[in-house]
């Protein structure tokens, strides 16, 4: 594994780089350290073909762990880290998308990231299918991007972000997605697209909100389901509607032609102007 980062001209910002192997079936487990510079920003790319992803925060406030278990017969591992840069990359790539009549469906890939909570984050995750489970409350991230292309998806940020998020981007293409309490993301501006599937898009939280925020949505086909907080003061633009599709807003939400709004807007002194662009299917929105 050393060499590997020769080749690629990164150093790993802490010396220790533990990787065990274990030999079970072809199951191998790998595990990677770094410390990162909390002057700057730390970058995260990851992206995974397939497999179980777990991200959530850690217990160091520098230290970012990554641990892999695969099929050494189907799975290949990369992982640079740029001290210089303070930028990680991980890639979790197939070898090859068919099984082996031989397979054996308990070797699974998983990949667990634990993200250090003093450092201020920008994190890109991709992943191909499979399931994904990610908690980032109560880290610093700065921005975050998610793109599923299919398999189910969960989402939370349980407690407020300590960073002020400039922009939250989501894009689902296929599969389910459910959100908790993303209004603790501390967002600017979110980008929330889905394509086919069920999307659960819950924008309550804990923190009184402090600016204004914007928050895109593109639905094509499929179930929608958002929930806001009865404080919130909302601003709902429905761009277009299809023959096919159904939009439910709350009783306590006032009509104007294409905009909706919530009976505190005149009055609020921070606002959410949500734009929808519905598409076959229901958007259901619910008040909390």
């Amino acid at each position: 594994m050393k060499n590997l980062h020769k080749n690629f001209g990164f150093v790993p910002a802490l010396l220790l780089i533990s990787s065990s192997m274990i030999f079970a079936r072809d199951v191998r487990h790998k595990e990677y350290d770094f410390t990162a510079d909390k002057r700057m920003p730390l970058k995260i790319r990851l992206a995974v073909d397939a497999g179980e992803v777990k991200i959530k925060p850690g217990n160091d406030d520098r230290d970012i762990h990554l641990s892999f278990r695969f099929d050494d017969r189907r799975y290949e591992v990369s992982v640079q880290f740029d001290e210089d840069e303070n930028v990680l990359e991980a890639y979790f790539d197939i070898k090859k998308w068919f099984k082996d009549e031989d397979h054996d469906e308990k070797s699974s890939a998983r990949l667990l990231v634990e993200l250090p909570y003093g450092v201020p984050i920008i994190l890109n995750c991709k992943t191909k299918a499979g399931e994904t489970d990610i908690e980032l409350g109560d880290l610093r991230i700065r921005e975050f991007s998610l793109r599923v292309l299919a398999g189910e998806t969960f989402l939370a940020f349980s407690k407020p972000n300590r960073e002020r998020m400039k922009e939250l981007t989501i894009e689902t293409k296929i599969g389910e997605l459910v959100s908790e309490k993303l209004g603790n993301a501390n967002f600017e501006f979110a980008q929330i697209d889905g394509n086919i599937g069920e999307l659960s898009i819950d924008l309550t939280g804990d923190v009184e909100q402090k600016r204004d925020r914007e928050i895109d949505m593109s639905l094509n086909i499929g179930q929608t389901r958002v929930y806001l907080s009865k404080d919130d003061a909302v601003r709902f633009k429905v761009s277009k509607f299809l023959f096919l599709s159904n939009v439910d807003m709350p009783f306590e939400y006032k009509r104007e032609g294409k905009y909706y709004y919530s009976e505190n807007y005149d009055d609020a002194k921070y606002k959410t102007l949500i734009s929808v662009s519905p598409g076959l299917g229901t958007l259901d929105i619910r008040l909390r």
